[in-house]
């Protein structure tokens, strides 16, 4: 998940020594990462920590800038951009960590359901029955075709007292993809969350993707006006976009069929940058 997270944006123009990876790492993890012109090593973007008093919105002034190796740098007003991961400007590490907990115990549950389904899990007999028990659900476990009882065994001294579990994997099954769909909401990755037998038309689909609309442009909203600050203080030009591979022209557009793709692009470049 945090994989796919940090790797949704693509940055056209950024200097080759900077890390993307590790900036797209620290944009999700800890929610913002300042950009900043070092005299020898030129444009960076690192990490930093407040140092002196907030403006009127709350935004830092004085920021100590902090590097892997050691490297340290005081910066005052003017001399940085602060670049957020989306406009609560909050780690979206957080909602990503609580979706993936939501996975995991649904994929343990799926896990524990499947193997309740092989025997009853509890039995009562005897003393004197106990081994002669054992032998048959390890044959039952085994998958032997012929599994020989025991004499006493369909008396009232052996029942079985708590069958399996019913199966319900398919419905978690389910219950996850509408967790991964929340997620990929989320991050701003198209996703088609809707469980349709027939095909969709295309308002359904615009109607389907609004929320992956909505928290695409949340993303991509404070990196576009970074890399607008960015070349206004340093003249530097930097473009940032989606990387989604969907086709960007309108003649492009025209060859392919009228699929879900296709619907998905059209919302998507009306209504963000």
């Amino acid at each position: 998940m945090l994989t796919l997270a940090e790797n949704v944006f693509l940055f056209d123009g950024l200097p080759d020594y900077i890390d993307v990876a590790y900036v797209n790492k620290e944009l999700v993890r800890k929610g913002s990462i300042a950009f900043f012109v070092d005299e020898v090593l030129g444009l960076l973007a690192l990490p930093y920590t407040n140092l002196g008093k907030l403006d009127v919105y709350g935004r830092p002034t004085t920021i100590l800038v902090m590097g892997q190796n050691g490297y340290t740098r005081k910066l005052y007003p003017n001399e940085y951009v602060i670049m957020y991961d989306n406009n609560g400007r909050y780690p979206l590490f957080i909602d990503i960590v609580g979706l993936a907990k939501r996975m995991a115990i649904a994929t343990r549950v799926t896990d524990i359901n499947i193997w309740q389904q092989k025997t009853p899990r509890l039995w009562k007999t005897n003393n004197n029955n106990v081994t002669s028990l054992r032998a048959l659900l390890s044959d039952i476990d085994s998958f032997e075709e012929d599994v020989v009882g025991y004499e006493n065994m369909l008396n009232d001294d052996t029942e079985s007292i708590l069958a399996p579990a019913p199966y319900v994997a398919d419905k978690v099954d389910e219950h996850k993809e509408i967790i991964w769909n929340e997620f990929l909401a989320l991050i701003g990755i198209a996703n088609l969350s809707v469980q349709k037998g027939e095909r969709l038309i295309k308002d359904e689909i615009r109607a389907s993707f609004g929320n992956t609309i909505a928290f695409r442009f949340q993303r991509f909203e404070p990196r576009s006006k970074a890399v607008k600050e960015i070349k206004e203080k340093f003249e530097i030009d930097i473009n940032v976009s989606y990387y989604d591979h969907l086709p960007t022209t309108l003649e492009e557009e025209s060859e392919k069929d009228e699929s879900i793709s296709v619907s998905l692009h059209d919302d998507l470049t009306n209504n963000t940058p």
